[in-house]
């Protein structure tokens, strides 16, 4: 039995369940990974060629330019412009000169690539129905844990590409436990947090 004035012992049991998040951590990205290859390997695409079209279809941020792209999913730019040059063969995806650039080219979805992205978003309901099982205080606490924790792999330079209610500027974690955003002038209660957010400014470190 842990003493309560055993700090070792405290720091061991802390320890022992931050190595248990984090295999748990692994364990549902390594299920979601295989998910996805499964969906990639139906489609004819590649992992990379469907993240891309998943990131195309959800819309900017980040604007669809091949260097925004290729940070966005951590890799390299080269890497990104040879699977886009795929999907362009394909047929899912063209070229348009950028809005106010037109030196630079936006990559866009045809026909053919936002129904194939709404395929490959529909093959995903199994993992919204999972979360969805979970009573609705579980999903809340779950979705702020969540945001809590990319906050902190942001900081630790782990996650690098973030827009979360959590790591911005506006973010107040407020006085009754309820959230605040100071641009949008309002409460942020679970249901509104993002993951995303379009107006997204870093706080500062």
């Amino acid at each position: 039995m842990v003493n309560a004035g055993d700090n070792n012992g405290v720091d061991r049991v802390g320890a022992e369940v931050a190595d248990k998040v984090v295999a748990a951590l692994d364990r549902i990205a390594r299920g979601v990974r295989a998910h996805r290859q499964a969906i990639a390997s139906r489609t004819g695409l590649t992992p990379l060629q469907l993240e891309l079209l998943r990131t195309l279809a959800e819309g900017p941020p980040p604007e669809p330019l091949t260097g925004l792209l290729a940070a966005e999913l951590g890799v390299s730019q080269p890497t990104v412009s040879d699977s886009l040059l795929a999907l362009e063969r394909k047929g899912h995806v063209a070229r348009q000169p950028a809005p106010g650039d037109r030196r630079r080219s936006a990559i866009v979805l045809t026909p053919d690539g936002t129904e194939l992205a709404a395929e490959i978003r529909a093959a995903d309901d199994v993992l919204r129905a999972c979360v969805a099982d979970l009573p609705g205080a579980q999903q809340d606490q779950t979705l702020r844990t969540l945001l809590d924790l990319i906050a902190g792999l942001l900081r630790a330079g782990v996650v690098q590409v973030a827009r979360t209610c959590t790591t911005c500027r506006f973010y107040r974690p407020g006085d009754a436990g309820t959230p605040r955003c100071e641009l949008l002038q309002q409460p942020l209660p679970p249901c509104d947090l993002r993951v995303n957010c379009p107006e997204h400014q870093p706080a500062a470190d």
